[in-house]
């Protein structure tokens, strides 16, 4: 397995982004959508297999006060491997250290696996989803 982070020779086709978001049971989104969304995203992580399958993946998106974390998910045949850590601590690397009054990301209350796994990246629960309040500063 490898990780890669933005642009290199071998960044996943939205065809490829759209059967790991299907495999994980979220769907396929318009590849018009898709396109717009990755050419705004500042960060975007991802992993293949040894076959080079896209298995994980991940993406930030930044205004240069605030960040959001989007779409990380992880195959469900390669769960369990370290991949999705891989894949969040690439994109915590990118981020912590800017300065942002806010980092999150949204993860369902009733996610509890996704909400224990984002926890150990040091993100905490809050109203509107999960902070990662160690790396942020005061407005």
């Amino acid at each position: 397995m490898f990780i890669s982070i933005g642009d290199d020779n071998n960044p996943p086709s939205i065809d490829e982004i759209n059967n790991l978001t299907d495999a994980v049971g979220w769907g396929k989104r318009d590849v018009a959508k898709w396109e717009k969304i990755l050419k705004k995203s500042s960060h975007f992580a991802y992993a293949r297999n040894n076959r080079d399958d896209l298995v994980a993946m991940g993406r930030v998106l930044e205004d240069g006060v605030m960040c959001m974390f989007y779409d990380i998910c992880v195959h469900p045949d390669f769960q369990g491997n370290g991949l999705g850590s891989e894949v969040m601590n690439k994109l915590v690397d990118v981020v912590k250290d800017k300065g942002y009054v806010s980092i999150g990301l949204y993860a369902w209350d009733q996610n509890i696996g996704a909400t224990e796994f984002y926890e150990k990246f040091g993100f905490e629960k809050v109203d509107t989803g999960m902070e990662l309040k160690k790396y942020m500063v005061t407005e």
